[in-house]
């Protein structure tokens, strides 16, 4: 008999927990796998495959570096695929991956950019109508954690309210981090929110955003209107002078 390439495989087993137990064999050619991969086309999200339709089959399951496949059964997560070649026997038996379960595919690779614009600004705290625009990249490295967070619904999410369901709780994280920052008694002028602003790091934010699998690589935020200082702030007699000589006033950081 002819003999196939090498490819991993990922034992299932019956034990709690996740299952990352991964053996070495060789498939004869008459008897390969289906080859899946994820569709680079499609986003962050994709899935799920119902793995009911593939019983008694055998799938080459094959993940470029960033990419992660969950093993979903009964809502419970049960493995989690990294980057390789998995070998996957659909079925009831011993070291069978139950034909009941479900993958859901995650191309982690990809950054997830949430942006903050003066139409749909986040907030400097829940009480503060200061408001602020920008941006950040997130990654997943907590895959089990981003699945209990985000997926474990009914329904799975489509990738577009995903986002949403990330921006909202990002903006959430934020928001309470931002207000610590400042006694709203104290009334921070906006050069002085700025100020504080540009010394944000995202590992500012990795205590908040680890409990759900995410970590931010990139983080942007300004207030939406541009401060000005009080030493550039002109007087009655400046303005004047300046409209007498100019015919109009430019005050640093407005056009």
């Amino acid at each position: 008999m002819e003999w196939g390439p090498l490819i991993m495989n990922s034992d299932f087993t019956t034990t709690m927990g996740l299952q990352s137990s991964r053996t070495w064999e060789s498939l004869p050619t008459d008897e390969g796998p289906l080859e899946w991969t994820l569709d680079h086309k499609q986003g962050l999200i994709q899935g799920p495959l119902d793995l009911e339709f593939l019983r008694g089959r055998k799938i080459s399951l094959v993940l470029e570096p960033g990419q992660m496949a969950m093993l979903i059964q009964d809502s419970d997560l049960k493995a989690v695929y990294l980057d390789g070649a998995h070998y996957l026997d659909i079925g009831h038996g011993n070291h069978q991956v139950p034909a009941e379960s479900r993958l859901i595919f995650l191309a982690a690779n990809k950054h997830i950019n949430l942006n903050w614009s003066r139409q749909a600004p986040m907030r400097l705290g829940s009480n503060n109508d200061e408001a602020l625009i920008g941006g950040c990249s997130l990654t997943i490295d907590g895959p089990a954690r981003f699945y209990r967070t985000f997926l474990d619904t009914p329904e799975m999410p489509e990738p577009e309210f995903l986002v949403c369901l990330i921006d909202q709780f990002v903006r959430g994280v934020l928001e309470d981090f931002l207000g610590n920052l400042f006694d709203p008694a104290a009334a921070p002028s906006p050069a002085e929110i700025q100020s504080r602003l540009t010394r944000l790091t995202p590992e500012d934010l990795a205590d908040d955003l680890a409990p759900c699998g995410l970590s931010c690589v990139n983080l942007a935020i300004y207030t939406a209107a541009p401060p000005v200082d009080d030493e550039f702030v002109p007087s009655v007699e400046q303005e004047a002078d300046a409209h007498e000589t100019a015919g109009h006033l430019n005050v640093v950081g407005h056009n």
